[in-house]
């Protein structure tokens, strides 16, 4: 008799999330929401400023199992919606997965380090070059834009900086690159170089993506096109899923 294959594990995608009254968890969510639909395995969500969220997660997923509120979860993938693999995955997300009984979690690789994301972020830059009236990103001078990290964690600046070098080598453009929380800055950057697309380095559109830079984009009448976050578009989900297939197959 053939024995039953063990169902794969519960994925839980895990952000920073966003402060104050009135959190802007959108995109975290629509993403799991997305991957639920197309994965077969139960799917929640959860970000670090709210860590109440870990505890809803573990409650969904465990009456998804078909468990009652008190069992063990047993393992977990997380995948970490993150730009950098900073102080928050390194420290805290691990923190919070065992107060909260993750204590089988197995985490992939975070967002803004998957090969993948440039692949991502060229072809939705070709995409908007086309659109405007043909061109290429070569003829156009884009701005992208990414946390970066008043501390001096080098994480942010280091992951942002591989993906603009990569981006630099496959499309010929005028590509710079400018930070919220450190130098050059992003607001100086569009304003003293006049850029036609600004793209944002962010996983979600919280505060930084939608009042920061929305607000100094707002100011600059010669950006033709504004992607507030990159984690938003719909191929962010493709990412998750190859990898997912590649922890199932790993290389030899």
């Amino acid at each position: 008799m053939t024995a039953t294959p063990p169902s794969p594990p519960p994925l839980l995608v895990v952000a920073h999330g966003d402060g104050g009254a009135d959190p802007r968890d959108e995109t975290v969510r629509l993403l799991a929401e997305r991957l639920a639909k197309r994965l077969d395995r139960p799917v929640a969500w959860a970000t670090l400023k709210r860590p109440e969220t870990f505890a809803d997660a573990r409650a969904a997923l465990l009456a998804a199992l078909g468990r009652a509120s008190d069992d063990a979860i047993g393992p977990v993938v997380v995948y970490p919606l993150f730009m950098a693999e900073g102080f928050f995955v390194r420290v805290k997300l691990p923190k919070l997965l065992a107060e909260h009984g993750f204590d089988e979690a197995r985490l992939l690789p975070v967002f803004g380090l998957d090969p993948g994301l440039v692949d991502l972020i060229e072809h939705r830059l070709r995409a908007i070059a086309s659109m405007q009236g043909g061109l290429t990103p070569a003829d156009l001078t884009i701005a992208l834009i990414a946390h970066g990290s008043a501390s001096g964690d080098a994480g942010s600046r280091l992951a942002s900086e591989a993906i603009v070098a990569t981006l630099k080598a496959r499309l010929a453009g005028d590509l710079r690159l400018g930070f919220i929380e450190e130098e050059p800055f992003f607001d100086r950057l569009i304003e003293e170089e006049r850029p036609a697309i600004v793209l944002g380095l962010f996983v979600s559109a919280g505060t930084h993506a939608l009042d920061d830079v929305a607000a100094a984009v707002a100011r600059a009448p010669f950006v033709r096109h504004h992607v507030d976050a990159i984690g938003r578009d719909a191929g962010a989900a493709d990412l998750v899923e190859r990898a997912l297939s590649a922890l199932l197959t790993p290389a030899d």
